[in-house]
């Protein structure tokens, strides 16, 4: 064969790598125009936060008489009117006027069982430093989002297993004891299920302040008691949470494992399809609402592999899938509609 000429083993070679570097080409170009950037992930750097967190589990646990003593005029100095809430509410012992009020106090924190409890939050919150860290980065967004809001006063606390996250308006409180981890042995002793102690971790707090924040501000408000405005309603606060978590991954924002995330995902359509075609979505039976709204191992109707709360995630998806086609409309607005059908019908939902 002459010299000059060119194999053809070798232009089959030549003519793989070109074809294998113009579909490498093209897949890039393909990825970086779908990412379109988060619109929630917004500039909050410039944003000032002072947040107060005050630990009133130190205040109360691990301190002999005569320092629980002079702590209970710290609290009567500083931290009325929240202690008097969390007292009352929480620990059902009443306020710092009722009669038998230190009575009970030290009762509650000489108790066999909550004085140990209490030694446990102190050794697994030895610090707080990336909690409050987190809470402050949550409250930028909130700023960004609300210039003119407060930013509240946050207690932790232990609530007797009472209370995950409270809001009055004196501040924010968290019961740290809710958050020990799945396997902690209290929850084991005290017959929480499973699927609940699943989201019984420090990593749910910050995403449970600003869920609970959600509720608290913005009040069901709908015309009818209908799962679609159940499941919106519930979409719009996880919608929130993640305006002000943007960083925080799904799984914390939903209270799902990554594979109920995935299988959520992959079902989607079906899910749909299924509430639609037996007219689900305009019913307000207790039943039903409980089914896809309520917390639970599983959704019954669907699989045992689903989670609970898929009412949720879909309200969830549909307020996305509305922010997305309808980029004027800004968080505050999204929030105060109150029409659940219109917001269905705006955002073009309809998953394959």
């Amino acid at each position: 064969m002459p010299g000059n000429l060119i194999s053809t083993e070798y232009l089959t070679t030549m003519t793989a790598k070109v074809r294998s570097l113009l579909f490498t080409a093209i897949f890039i170009i393909v990825v970086l125009f779908s990412c379109k950037p988060n619109p929630l992930k917004v500039d909050v750097s410039d944003i000032d936060v002072s947040l107060s967190v005050t630990r009133l589990e130190k205040l109360m646990f691990g301190v002999n008489e005569e320092e629980f003593a002079k702590n209970i005029e710290t609290i009567k100095r500083d931290h009325l009117p929240f202690f008097d809430i969390y007292s009352s509410y929480v620990l059902n012992i009443g306020t710092m006027e009722s009669p038998d009020f230190n009575q009970g106090l030290r009762m509650f924190v000489n108790d066999s069982v909550f004085s140990r409890v209490g030694d446990s939050v102190l050794l697994a919150f030895k610090s707080i430093d990336k909690l409050e860290k987190e809470l402050t980065e949550g409250f930028r967004h909130f700023k960004y989002y609300f210039p003119n809001a407060r930013i509240p006063n946050v207690y932790t606390c232990v609530s007797g297993f009472t209370k995950s996250v409270f809001i009055s308006d004196y501040g924010v409180g968290i019961g740290l004891d809710k958050y020990f981890g799945s396997d902690c042995v209290f929850y084991s002793y005290l017959g929480v299920p499973v699927y609940k102690r699943y989201n019984m971790n420090p990593g749910k707090i910050v995403p449970d302040v600003f869920y609970s924040m959600y509720l608290s501000d913005f009040v069901f408000s709908d015309s009818i008691n209908y799962l679609l405005a159940n499941m919106v309603y519930q979409g719009k606060g996880l919608y929130f949470t993640k305006a002000m978590c943007p960083e925080t991954p799904d799984t914390l924002i939903m209270g799902y494992s990554s594979k109920q995330l995935k299988w959520c995902h992959e079902n989607e359509g079906k899910m749909w399809t299924y509430l639609v075609e037996r007219k689900l979505l305009y019913d307000n039976e207790r039943l039903t609402l409980q089914k896809y709204i309520g917390d639970s191992p599983f959704t019954t109707t669907f699989s045992s592999e689903s989670p609970g709360r898929t009412g949720n995630w879909l309200g969830y998806r549909i307020v996305e899938s509305f922010m997305k086609n309808n980029p004027d409309i800004t968080l505050n607005q999204l929030l105060a509609m109150n029409n659940s059908q219109q917001i269905l019908a705006m955002s073009k939902y309809f998953p394959d």
